[in-house]
């Protein structure tokens, strides 16, 4: 009895087992793929628009997370210079909460440059794969496994598919969550190319030729305007190295500056010329930065 019971238990144990095993990869799948959890300190719709930004850029940390390390450092940072000069912390404050912002929004230029640079070598890949009678997915399923710019992008896509989502809803929803026009139209091509097989060859290898004479009037256009970015870096920075200067050498200078009236009416003042500024040069060379 106790034979029969093991032989007929054993295997629909084993076959609960594997089924079991294969909701619990699914369900955690697409908890990889769903929006971060998120802080009820944070409003939802900061908090969804700066997890969109830490995902553009990069950066493998929730909303909640990365508050925490940049106003964490800040404070690190002003009790630093405050245990080196006690004027100085305002300075490192401000500077602090300042950066942050203008960090994030570097590494997400930059991430971006680097994601439409890789996009045209995604699409000769693409091609290669179709004349070599494989499919498009089969090249995307190579691109997620790669160490490239689009390997992140390329794996949620192959995700979503696995999950059960049509392979063109899920290129379509890259192009939702990158909200980028050079991103649209790859996506639209290789949903196209899906379906058509090997006669999207062509296409696929003429726009990523347009694709790279696009990318390198962009990249001449900012070899160009270098020269005058680094002059707006320059004076924009000046003001900040001149006061660390003056507190490291004269910190009685700053003392009037932060804890006077006149002196706070005019760092103030200054602050707002500086921010002005900065939004001045930006319009005169971010165009093409």
């Amino acid at each position: 009895m106790i034979t029969l019971l093991a032989t007929i238990g054993g295997p629909l144990t084993v076959a609960a087992l594997v089924s079991a095993a294969a909701r619990a990869t699914g369900r955690e799948r697409a908890r990889s793929l769903s929006p971060r959890p998120t802080s009820s300190m944070i409003p939802p719709r900061v908090a969804a628009r700066l997890d969109r930004a830490l995902q553009d850029a990069g950066i493998d940390a929730g909303p909640e997370r990365a508050l925490q390390l940049w106003l964490g450092g800040t404070a690190a940072a002003a009790l630093l210079a405050a245990s080196m000069a006690a004027p100085l912390a305002a300075p490192v404050v401000i500077a602090g909460l300042f950066g942050g912002p203008v960090a994030l929004r570097v590494s997400r230029k930059r991430r971006a440059r680097a994601l439409g640079a890789a996009l045209p070598s995604a699409l000769d890949t693409v091609a290669a794969e179709l004349r070599a009678g494989g499919t498009v997915r089969d090249a995307v399923a190579s691109l997620a496994r790669s160490q490239g710019a689009l390997a992140s992008d390329t794996s949620r896509v192959e995700a979503r598919v696995a999950l059960g989502m049509a392979f063109p809803d899920a290129l379509q929803l890259w192009a939702v969550e990158r909200s980028d026009a050079t991103v649209r139209a790859v996506a639209g091509a290789l949903a196209v190319a899906d379906g058509l097989g090997g006669r999207s060859v062509d296409a696929l290898e003429g726009l990523a030729r347009s694709l790279r004479d696009a990318n390198g009037a962009a990249a001449e256009a900012r070899a160009l305007s270098a020269q005058a970015r680094l002059s707006a870096i320059v004076v924009g920075a000046a003001p900040f190295a001149y006061l660390a200067f003056q507190t490291l050498t004269d910190p009685g200078t700053v003392g009037v500056l932060v804890t006077t009236p006149t002196g706070q009416v005019c760092l103030l003042v200054g602050l707002v010329l500086e921010a002005l500024a900065i939004v001045w040069m930006r319009r005169i060379v971010g165009a093409v930065g």
